[in-house]
């Protein structure tokens, strides 16, 4: 049997965990323990437990039960570790499948594989509107994503998603709106083609679908991509293929401390009087609750009026998996008459000719339930006078399994 030092240290390699300065709570694991900053941090994420006298006891052989304790934390974790330590953890969890299904974790996170399969989704109920029109509308959409391990580096992944207004006539036409195959080559290389979530900086350019093939080196600290392919949001959405916008985005991602993100872009368009793009962004963290970030975009050489920029303060963070966590932020957008914005990751009611403030607010109703509000205020064209534009809100509940 293994001694529980060296089961730990094994755990912290395979769940990817890292937790600076975590607080050791075990009156037997003392600094100079060469497994102390391990055990600290398994201990800071509730993936190991000591004893009711507050020891670890870590010379002591793990049992079966206890391992598969923490192969439960495991799986919990699956979507935030590399293909490596995913086919680890899957191991794992046929190896104490037993054991596992005497915790009640078969209910939770082994019923929705089967074999190499498994499937996550979501649900909404949105409302929106204006406050000078009638045009405000209910409706509601349904995802669930299909995925399937090809082999240890492989992984294949199909969405289906249907959408409807309230009282619209019809059924809800579902579509696969993302279809994609990803291959990990070693620890630091991936290539994903196919259609796919492409974010360029922090979503101020473009967050949307884009068809193609993107490749990424690097870890989440230090890493640069490349995409090539055809963006099919905002302007370009309901286009054939052939009419969407074919770009190149090179992109640098960074974060010099555990507490600031640095991006940086340049996407080179290919497509005749369109000008290239290129912005950065920074995120950073005041304490344990406020957040402060911005981002600039710029088409190349259509001066002042290609310009675009956000900057924003929020406090706390809502997880769809505490109940009674909430976040509130207030952002500024500027965006100029031909700002890059294609397909925005924020709710503002235009892409171009618009400055103004959004308020956000999330809270954590019931376990992966959240709710969700947004509205704008002092909307404005970028013209001088007789400027203003009506103001946006919106509401949506959000459900994930």
């Amino acid at each position: 049997m293994m001694k529980k030092h060296l089961a730990v240290l094994a755990a912290t390699a395979v769940l990817g965990v890292t937790s600076a300065f975590a607080a050791n709570p075990f009156s037997d694991v003392t600094p100079q323990d060469w497994a102390y900053q391990a055990v600290a941090q398994l201990a800071s994420q509730g993936i190991v437990n000591g004893y009711p006298d507050g020891t670890f006891k870590g010379q002591q052989n793990i049992t079966r039960y206890e391992m598969a304790q923490m192969v439960a934390k495991a799986l919990v974790r699956q979507d935030r570790v590399d293909a490596e330590q995913n086919a680890i953890i899957n191991r794992l969890a046929n190896e104490f499948s037993a054991e596992l299904n005497n915790l009640g974790v078969r209910v939770s996170t082994l019923e929705n594989k089967v074999g190499s399969f498994k499937f996550t989704g979501d649900a909404r109920l949105k409302y929106e509107g204006k406050n000078d029109a009638r045009d405000s509308k209910f409706d509601y959409r349904g995802r669930v994503q299909f995925e399937g391990t090809v082999n240890d580096n492989t992984k294949a992944v199909v969405r289906l998603a249907a959408e409807k207004e309230f009282g619209a006539e019809g059924a809800p036409k579902a579509e696969l709106d993302r279809v994609y195959v990803q291959h990990n080559f070693g620890k630091y290389a991936t290539v994903t083609a196919g259609r796919q979530d492409l974010v360029v900086g922090n979503g101020l350019v473009y967050d949307d679908a884009f068809e193609g093939a993107v490749a990424t080196v690097g870890k989440d600290k230090l890493n640069a991509s490349v995409a090539y392919g055809y963006l099919q949001g905002g302007r370009a959405e309901g286009l054939e293929r052939k009419d969407n916008a074919q770009v190149t985005v090179y992109q640098l991602n960074t974060m010099p401390t555990e507490k600031l993100t640095v991006k940086g872009f340049y996407a080179d368009v290919h497509e005749k009087g369109v000008n290239s793009v290129y912005g950065a962004s920074v995120d950073a963290k005041l304490g344990s609750k406020v957040w402060v970030g911005g981002e600039y975009a710029k088409q190349e050489t259509t001066g002042a009026a290609g310009e675009a920029w956000t900057a924003g303060v929020g406090y706390g963070e809502a997880d769809m998996a505490k109940v009674g966590t909430w976040g509130a932020k207030v952002q500024y957008f500027d965006l100029k008459k031909e700002a890059p914005v294609v397909a925005n990751t924020w709710n503002v009611p235009k892409d171009k000719d618009y400055k103004g403030y959004l308020a956000t607010v999330d809270y954590t109703v019931a376990k992966n339930v959240g709710l969700s509000a947004y509205a704008t205020f002092d909307s404005k064209t970028q013209a001088k006078k007789d400027n203003n534009l009506p103001e946006y809100y919106r509401a949506e509940l959000n459900y994930k399994f």
